[in-house]
């Protein structure tokens, strides 16, 4: 299980566009194949002190792991700051999503502090292997964050705003969505399409081509928090929710993705709501609107001309 999870972690990197990001990412991914191989060789000999070993290697990783982070979320140099000032001024201003935060945090809690205050701390096998789990999983979240934010820069950047209209918000929305061209947002060293990169580039894709005084909010809160859409948009006081989707993620996807956004409308009052799914060749969308009967609400569906969901 650990090198299945380092393969994952070595994908997500690989997708990332080279940045100043990337060799510290590198560095990220060297750390745990190196922890890896010390948890073999603790095994192996055997030789106990290899465990304690693994684990000062993930903590390598973990610190690399948020200072990359900061970097790219921050728009901050990670060189000038202590580890403990960069984990803090992540949280405060509230730059990481819970699932990430909730990783660090474990991690933090059960590896991180006990190995580095207490210098006498021997770890076991079992604690090793752990550990390992525990910072991939962070990193490969924190990862797809750091993806998302290098989307959403490089979308807005290139995105030029359309004259102004006076069509309802939410065909705003739909016209800003069918005008995206993804195929130039996804440039990373493998063509696998991760939904962070997506979600990323239309977030700042949107950004720049709705009016100005609107708001794009990605992995926004629903009611009491228990239901999270990956975006919400809005303007003066009208809101428009917004589901992605990849076509190869499931099964009668198309049907699945309508019943959630439905769970979504009635949980959080908001009556126009959109999907828009794609597939790895990120082809141009087209436009089907689907009314929810008994609510007045309405999702609109955008999906490849030729291919309905599967």
């Amino acid at each position: 299980m650990p090198m299945d999870l380092i393969q994952i972690l070595k994908g997500r990197i690989e997708s990332l566009d080279e940045g100043p990001y990337t060799g510290g990412l590198r560095a990220v991914l060297q750390h745990v194949q190196v922890a890896a191989n010390h948890l073999r060789r603790g095994a192996d000999v055997p030789d106990d002190s290899a465990f304690t070993d693994t684990i000062y290697r993930t903590n390598q990783a973990f610190e690399g792991s948020l200072k990359e982070a900061y970097r790219v979320l921050a728009g901050q140099d990670p060189d000038k700051a202590r580890p403990y000032d960069i984990e803090t001024f992540l949280q405060r201003q509230g730059l990481l999503r819970t699932r990430v935060l909730e990783q660090m945090s474990r991690y933090r809690t059960e590896w991180r502090n006990p190995s580095t205050h207490d210098y006498k701390l021997d770890f076991d096998e079992d604690e090793a292997l752990l550990a390992i789990v525990s910072v991939c999983a962070f990193a490969v979240v924190l990862i797809d964050q750091i993806a998302e934010k290098v989307s959403f820069n490089r979308a807005k950047a290139v995105a030029s705003a359309p004259p102004p209209s006076g069509k309802p918000f939410v065909d705003l929305v739909v016209d800003s969505l069918l005008a995206l061209d993804l195929r130039s947002s996804n440039r990373g060293a493998t063509p696998r399409v991760h939904e962070s990169h997506l979600i990323g580039a239309i977030a700042g894709h949107l950004e720049a081509t709705l009016p100005h005084d609107a708001s794009v909010t990605i992995d926004a809160p629903i009611g009491d928090g228990h239901f999270r859409a990956d975006l919400i948009v809005e303007l003066k006081g009208e809101k428009v929710l917004l589901e992605i989707k990849l076509t190869r993620s499931a099964h009668n996807l198309r049907g699945v993705a309508i019943s959630q956004l439905s769970r979504y409308i009635a949980t959080s009052g908001i009556r126009q709501a959109i999907l828009a799914m794609f597939d790895d060749g990120l082809e141009g969308l087209e436009r089907r609107d689907h009314e929810l009967p008994g609510i007045d609400a309405r999702i609109i569906i955008l999906a490849p001309p030729k291919r309905n969901a599967a």
